[in-house]
């Protein structure tokens, strides 16, 4: 891609010599005076982004406006400001079209530029993994939950069935579905092998969800030359490694791209050209709009608002006063397609909790205090495999009766041992446990984390063979599982729960975490 000047298209500088209205300043550079950016490899390049609206020094249909750049902001998001010309509008009134409005309509991004925005989703996703481990499922209506379901498969789709529905109800639907309760860490294991995958194609991927990816292609052109193929053959090459189906929509902005994968899955593939976003959302049911929960979507409806092109005339005003600031700004925007957010690489967590559910719930002192010495084994390891220290503790139950008892303090000092985490815990646990009811979920979780600092140890011989251990442990339990070493209340879990490599298999009250 060639390098493009970040000056403003505003030009307040005296012309130069020879150049005329007529013959309008061509930014393209074919030099390094661009800065940074002659210093980025190729294919990571992202171009300025520019507001071509007819400023001095670039008329309408000059070198400029032929920039596949063309109207999108400096900003870096792909919303259009509201137009000066545009009438007030009600549910009623007909919808602005670009004509009707010269400055919107130069902001438009030009055709035949394909978008760089790519959200992968992996169709149906706990019950397709299950599928792959056990063939004998394939072709099967499965059900993946506890109570209710968390995920089908499109053989019990078929039939009615859907996520969030009660495991009773899936039943009365699909009698012959096959019921399954779900292993969190298989499905953690096969996300990371699509992101590895994914990694394979851009360096710019976000997973926002076990089965959620976002991409960014930017810079990509001629390294993917035919950019539509390469997006087909990264499904296959997913299918072909790994058995599962993915569906793939690409837009300018996340939440468009989100809303064509979902659009006609299992694998499906849909391309929202620049400039025909409008066209996209209107006639899609509100409910497919990012953001827009059941409480809204039945506000909406009730004053006769169904389809997104009906909710884009309803005036902004409106909407903040039936939902708020927030919430009706937000429906406005994403109604025109309108959404910032950039594709971001992984962060480190800002906190860390370890939670399981009891089938039928227990009043057993000893397997619950023990429960907890794993759960806090388990975060101290993954805030060390983070290199991280935690200031806050957190520890939550809750009862057969549905009643719910929490409290946090704070660790002083900073730490990422298991043997400190479990002293505060149990102090916790034993003021939360006041009532005589059988307990059916326990959780520890640690927040305001920070990197992990040695100083602490330099003084404390303790503290400091504290440390070595921990760091024995990880490795002996990375080479030869998790199972290797138990701790003392913990090893007498095995008699609950049954081992695999990665730990003990508990009952996971969301299998998405």
């Amino acid at each position: 891609m060639p390098s493009i000047s970040s000056a403003t298209p505003r030009i307040h500088s005296p012309k130069p010599p020879g150049l005329s209205r007529a013959e309008p300043r061509d930014t393209r550079l074919g030099d390094s005076s661009s800065g940074s950016l002659s210093r980025t490899p190729t294919h990571l390049r992202r171009a300025p982004r520019l507001v071509l609206s007819g400023a001095e020094g670039h008329p309408p249909g000059g070198a400029m406006e032929r920039f596949p750049l063309g109207g999108v902001e400096a900003s870096g998001s792909a919303r259009q400001p509201p137009c000066p010309h545009a009438p007030a509008l009600s549910p009623q009134a007909p919808a602005l079209s670009p004509q009707a409005c010269p400055e919107r309509s130069r902001r438009t991004p030009a055709w035949g530029v394909m978008p760089k925005i790519v959200h992968v989703d992996v169709d149906a996703f706990f019950a397709s993994v299950e599928q792959v481990l056990n063939p004998a499922l394939r072709g099967r209506p499965v059900l993946v939950g506890r109570g209710v379901v968390a995920s089908a498969s499109y053989e019990a789709k078929a039939l009615g069935v859907k996520t969030a529905m009660t495991i009773r109800r899936a039943r009365e639907l699909c009698p012959q579905a096959i019921l399954v309760d779900g292993r969190y860490e298989h499905y953690a294991d096969y996300a990371e092998r699509i992101r590895t995958i994914l990694l394979d194609f851009t360096p710019a991927v976000e997973q926002s969800a076990l089965d959620d990816f976002y991409l960014d292609f930017t810079g990509t052109d001629r390294l993917y030359p035919d950019f539509s193929g390469k997006l087909r053959a990264l499904q296959q090459h997913i299918q072909e490694n790994l058995g599962l189906s993915v569906s793939v929509g690409t837009a300018t902005s996340k939440m468009v791209a989100a809303i064509a994968s979902r659009l006609r899955r299992p694998r499906g593939f849909h391309i929202v050209p620049p400039g025909t976003e409008d066209e996209f959302l209107a006639p899609l049911p509100i409910e497919k709009l990012f953001g827009i929960g059941h409480s809204h979507e039945q506000v909406l409806k009730e004053r006769g608002i169904r389809t997104i092109g009906e909710l884009r005339r309803v005036p902004r005003p409106l909407l903040i006063a039936t939902f708020g600031e927030a919430i009706g700004s937000q429906l406005y925007d994403r109604a025109r397609g309108m959404d910032p957010r950039e594709v971001t690489a992984p962060t480190m967590p800002k906190s860390i909790s370890r939670e399981t559910t009891i089938e039928g719930g227990t009043i057993d002192l000893d397997f619950l205090l023990g429960l907890i010495e794993y759960l806090a084994e388990r975060v101290a390891s993954t805030l060390r495999g983070f290199s991280r220290q935690a200031r806050t503790l957190a520890v939550r139950i809750r009862y057969t009766d549905f009643g719910d008892a929490a409290r946090s303090t704070s660790l002083q000092p900073p730490t990422n041992d298991e043997k400190s985490l479990l002293e505060t815990a149990m102090k916790i646990f034993h003021a939360l446990y006041t009532r005589r009811v059988a307990i059916r979920f326990v959780g520890v979780g640690v927040a305001n984390l920070e990197p992990e600092s040695l100083q602490n140890n330099l003084f404390d011989k303790n503290r400091n063979r504290r440390w070595y251990l921990s760091r024995g442990v990880d490795n002996v339990r990375k080479k030869f599982g998790w199972n290797a070493l138990f701790y003392g209340n913990g090893f007498a879990l095995r008699e609950h729960y049954s081992t695999e490599r990665f730990g003990l298999v508990l009952s996971t009250p969301c299998l998405s975490r």
